[in-house]
């Protein structure tokens, strides 16, 4: 998926005490990983990161004059990636849908079935990345794995929102909505160089009236979007608010 330029900036700068500093500014909302030609990787947050310090006078490598030198990726390797965590379905609570892969992609993208012009629902909580097309919204969620919304003709929600399972992000521009739910893959790498395409997508585990399924392809199901499954990435305090809220 294409990135905005200016993501990702690398500058040598010196702090207070005149030390000079390695710091690359990431421009999103999501992580990144930096590769550097011939120096470690990086996990890169969203803000100012700083990599390493050098004392004052010291010569340092300037990544910000040699731009080729690193590759950046968008999200860091999940930790914690579950299968088995839930999602909903991408229709409001209680109506039928059922899924289809998109023979258009080269990837696992999954075509969900959807009336022109419906609301489109998120499957799972998280942050919106900027994304340079107007027709996507990109998803961070809190366990390191996206989800793309592709074919969205009207957005409610833009880059920087938290948005929480269940919510409406936006109007269905076609009658299928198509989603590719993908992780940044520590397999895919080799020392500082990586494999070719470094994301594994996958079909999420989805909460149904058929219970917590991995749902078979054109088979339809019902959504289920109940509170358990909107409060699943919550904290507590957030849990004890959107419950006081409801």
């Amino acid at each position: 998926m294409a990135r905005q330029t200016g993501i990702i900036e690398g500058k040598a700068e010196q702090n207070s005490r005149k030390e000079t500093c390695c710091n690359f500014y990431n421009n999103d909302w999501c992580d990144y990983y930096l590769c550097c030609h011939n120096d470690k990787a990086y996990n890169l947050h969203p803000g100012k990161n700083t990599l390493f310090v050098a004392p004052d006078k010291s010569k340092i490598y300037n990544p910000a004059k040699e731009e080729f030198q690193y590759r950046y990726y968008r999200g860091i390797f999940p930790k914690k990636f579950n299968i088995e965590t839930p999602y909903a379905l991408p229709v409001k609570n209680g109506v039928r849908t059922a899924w289809r892969t998109n023979r258009h992609e080269t990837k696992k993208t999954l075509c969900f079935k959807i009336e022109k012009e419906d609301t489109v629902y998120a499957t799972r909580g998280g942050i919106l990345c900027k994304i340079p097309s107007s027709r996507f919204i990109l998803i961070y969620h809190p366990d390191h794995t996206f989800a793309a919304y592709i074919g969205i003709r009207d957005k409610f929600v833009k880059p920087g929102d938290e948005v929480r399972t269940g919510q409406a992000i936006g109007i269905a521009g076609q009658d299928n909505i198509s989603i590719s739910f993908f992780f940044l893959d520590k397999n895919k790498f080799e020392a500082s160089a990586d494999m070719g395409y470094p994301y594994s997508h996958f079909v999420p585990t989805f909460r149904t009236d058929r219970g917590d399924v991995r749902p078979v392809e054109r088979k339809f199901y019902r959504a289920v979007t109940d509170d358990a499954l909107i409060m699943q990435d919550m904290s507590k305090k957030e849990q004890k608010k959107y419950l006081k809220h409801k």
